[in-house]
């Protein structure tokens, strides 16, 4: 019985503020307008913008998916995939970069 009741104890989390994570997200999607905007060399702002994709979405998985206080296994399911998208992108981005435009 004193088990089940330090169980219940431990998986007990606050509620986080979700208004601070919502903030969190509207200021990074500025900074990613401010970045597309401001007329960096292509390849550092795909880098830059796909690295701060990957952030927000993160604070999503965190947050709102309730990640942060679930197992571990469970975030590691949720963050591979992404980690995998992340780098995917960021490379066929940089292909594209690299490609020669009059192909298209």
């Amino acid at each position: 019985m004193a088990e089940v009741q330090a169980n219940s104890e431990s998986s007990k989390h606050t509620h986080p503020n979700y208004m601070a994570v919502f903030i969190a997200l509207i200021i990074l999607t500025a900074i990613e307008v401010i970045i597309a905007q401001a007329g960096l060399p292509h390849k550092a702002m795909v880098i830059a913008l796909v690295a701060l994709a990957l952030v927000k979405a993160g604070l999503v998985a965190q947050y709102f998916m309730h990640l942060k206080y679930d197992a571990k296994f469970l975030s590691i399911i949720a963050y591979v995939p992404l980690i995998v998208a992340g780098i995917l992108i960021t490379f066929l981005s940089l292909e594209w970069a690299f490609q020669p435009h009059w192909l298209f």
